[in-house]
């Protein structure tokens, strides 16, 4: 593990203030900790990619751990709270989505929201329908890769990823091709960035070990 606080652990960290602010039943199911265990978050990929900070990192990074926190919710492990029924891990999981989500369109940019509702439809189907989480994963990357080129001012398209899973094709080939291409086009420097998300998808897989 990283030996140093990743981004999404400062992010958390904020959020839990937030969270326990926002209803005393969510400040009653606190964990003790912040959940991470060193680990790292899609935040940390955001930054890997955009490189030097800038003025609307903290929303895109906010935003992004409040929506994987709610997919946690939903489907897996929660890094903030302590759930023990479906009930209530639905409640916090649709509240986390919705303040993830509100955070981004303070950003007043339809690109970044769109893309964001669309990769929680995503993940709801891959989920429903049984198939392999590395789908959900792939496309969390490749949502955030694309938010990263964007938030620096280079012209991404927001193709649906949803669509292109929903198609019945290739789509786990197709996913992994499009996270590869935009990995490289990074540069010479392509295939150790990709290393670097690989290890990221890793630490993000471990809050699903229940379900493995």
């Amino acid at each position: 593990m990283a030996a140093t606080t990743t981004t999404a652990e400062k992010t958390l960290k904020e959020m839990r203030i937030t969270v326990a602010g926002a209803s005393s039943l969510y400040a009653a199911r606190l964990r003790g900790d912040d959940g991470t265990d060193g680990r790292t978050g899609f935040s940390d990929l955001f930054m890997l990619d955009c490189g030097d900070d800038f003025p609307d990192a903290a929303t895109y990074q906010a935003g992004l751990e409040y929506i994987f926190e709610g997919y946690l919710l939903h489907y897996g492990k929660s890094r903030l709270l302590e759930c023990d029924d479906t009930d209530f891990s639905l409640l916090a999981g649709d509240y986390m989505y919705a303040s993830g989500l509100a955070t981004i369109a303070t950003l007043k940019d339809l690109n970044c929201i769109d893309a964001l509702a669309d990769l929680v439809q995503l993940c709801a189907f891959v989920h429903c329908e049984s198939l392999d989480r590395t789908l959900a994963l792939n496309a969390w990357a490749i949502t955030t890769i694309r938010l990263a080129r964007h938030a620096l001012g280079d012209e991404v398209r927001f193709d649906s990823l949803s669509e292109m899973v929903w198609s019945g094709s290739d789509s786990s080939q197709e996913l992994s091709g499009l996270l590869g291409a935009l990995t490289c086009a990074q540069g010479p420097d392509g295939q150790d960035r990709l290393a670097e998300f690989d290890r990221i998808l890793l630490d993000m897989d471990f809050y699903f070990g229940a379900e493995a």
